[in-house]
């Protein structure tokens, strides 16, 4: 397609061409969710022996919402997970302007009672 943009002619797909390009780029973006671990971006320390304490920081200091999310769903499972994040968040709560570890911090310990 690009090499006929590029003649000048735009290529002129027909609707069974474009529903099977279609199919294929949601085959493709499937493949990249499930790559990412379902936090929405690759974050650096992520490996597939879960959450460590700088996979957790990575989250905190530079996930989105997607990651945001599927964090919070295992601070609310795990125990484990809970206790991590508090540690995370110890090292960073003395700064004022940490406001995502703030968050966190409190989040965290709010489960933690519950």
């Amino acid at each position: 397609m690009l090499a006929s943009l590029s003649a000048g002619k735009a290529k002129h797909f027909s609707e069974a061409e474009r529903a099977l390009r279609r199919e294929r780029m949601k085959a493709i973006n499937a493949r990249r969710a499930v790559a990412s671990l379902g936090t929405g971006m690759r974050h650096r320390h992520l490996n597939r022996s879960g959450l460590t304490l700088a996979a957790i920081d990575d989250v905190i200091d530079r996930g989105k919402r997607e990651s945001w999310v599927s964090l919070l769903t295992a601070v609310d499972v795990s125990p484990e997970i809970r206790s991590r994040v508090l540690r995370v968040c110890a090292a960073h709560v003395s700064d004022g302007y940490a406001q995502r570890y703030h968050f966190w911090n409190n989040y965290a310990s709010r489960q933690a009672t519950a």
